[in-house]
């Protein structure tokens, strides 16, 4: 255990089991918003190996009243994305106490880091150590499933409603994989659309292990006359959060609407298993269309680079957002097709993205691999 004149945390590397674990467990039973990425199964994520993957845990007395988890990859740690805060706190928790806690914990981890990202919902308390740099983020659409299913249905968009009957109609069904062979027929659909997207392609039995984690992991599966035309992929804590961590589809199928029936479909496990909340993973207008509130999350950067070039390049692009409203829509497009690419090559160093997953990878459009 380390500890500093008033904080208490646990910094860990792996699983360790026994009553760390235990207590790591009821905290994230009694959390409001518990996902599979601040749970002990977290290590076990094929995706993270060689990417040295961390969770601190604030400790207050015997328990276990938050967690954060992440990745040591470099000079650089990081922990979720905007898309997918890492954090969550007992609801018994003395919030601030917990958080300088963790920070703490953080700080401890990346001694020697060069850059440090922290993102948590921007409700959060803010953090402690003023040498991190705060910006707000779009945030993620997140579904009450305590509503209930059909509840939740009619606050779908109109659109979203007609597309699912139209799928329906269509002859389109959705059932869960049933194992290796179901993985397998679904793989080529996987890849189709990651390399369309110019997404990174993992190989064929990383594909299969990441699905063999089924205390976490759910694949729906939609066919069409007996085919495999799309499919989505959930990560979940058991009884309380379900999260959208990917899609793929035959572009050929698109038609056939069997994207907005998976979603539907996933509601409607999700509400049966007794979850209590949706996460889609984004803010899109296709994600917005389901109804749910949009939830903010916030950035938190420590900038320790030569120069401080992450946070020159941090202005550049606030400066570009400012005056973007003002911009013809061809040099907005234009501006994010750069970032984006500029971004790819940063996070890909260099490599191929066939051969090599980023640990930025949102994973919302084609990478189940989180």
């Amino acid at each position: 255990m380390l500890t500093g004149s008033d904080n208490s945390f646990r910094i860990l590397h792996g699983r360790e089991g026994g009553a760390i674990e235990t207590r790591w467990v009821s905290c994230l039973a009694d959390s409001d918003f518990a996902t599979h990425y601040v749970a002990p199964e977290f290590f076990l994520e094929p995706a993270l190996r060689g990417k040295k993957p961390f969770a601190i845990l604030s400790l207050i007395g015997e328990d276990v009243t938050a967690v954060l988890t992440g990745v040591h990859e470099g000079d650089r740690v990081q922990s979720g994305l905007s898309v997918r805060p890492q954090i969550a706190f007992s609801r018994r928790a003395a919030r601030s106490r917990s958080m300088s806690n963790l920070i703490a914990g953080l700080l401890q981890e990346a001694q020697s880091a060069k850059l440090v990202d922290l993102f948590v919902w921007a409700d959060m308390p803010p953090i402690v150590d003023n040498r991190f740099r705060r910006r707000l983020c779009e945030g993620v659409v997140v579904l009450n499933l305590s509503l209930g299913a059909e509840a939740l249905y009619r606050k779908f968009s109109a659109n979203k409603r007609t597309n699912i009957k139209k799928a329906i109609k269509y002859g389109v069904s959705v059932d869960a994989a049933r194992g290796r062979e179901d993985i397998a027929a679904y793989y080529p659909v996987y890849a189709d659309w990651a390399r369309h997207k110019a997404l990174p392609v993992i190989g064929e039995e990383e594909f299969q292990e990441t699905f063999a984690l089924t205390a976490n992991r759910r694949l729906l599966l939609a066919r069409h006359d007996g085919r495999i035309i799309a499919g989505v992929v959930l990560r979940f804590f058991p009884g309380r959060v379900m999260e959208f961590a990917a899609n793929s589809s035959l572009r050929s199928a698109l038609h056939l609407r069997p994207n907005d029936l998976l979603h539907w479909r996933a509601i409607e496990w999700a509400c049966a298993e007794g979850m209590g909340k949706y996460s889609l993973g984004g803010a899109h207008l296709f994600l917005r269309k389901y109804g749910g509130e949009v939830v903010p999350t916030a950035r938190h950067r420590l900038d320790r680079s030569l120069l401080r070039r992450h946070a020159i390049g941090d202005w550049i692009i606030e400066r570009v957002e400012d005056v973007r409203p003002f911009l013809p829509e061809r040099v907005v497009e234009l501006g994010r097709s750069v970032r984006s690419r500029a971004e790819r090559l940063r996070v890909y160093g260099g490599r191929s993205p066939a051969r090599r997953v980023p640990i930025t990878s949102l994973g919302v459009v084609a990478a189940p691999l989180q």
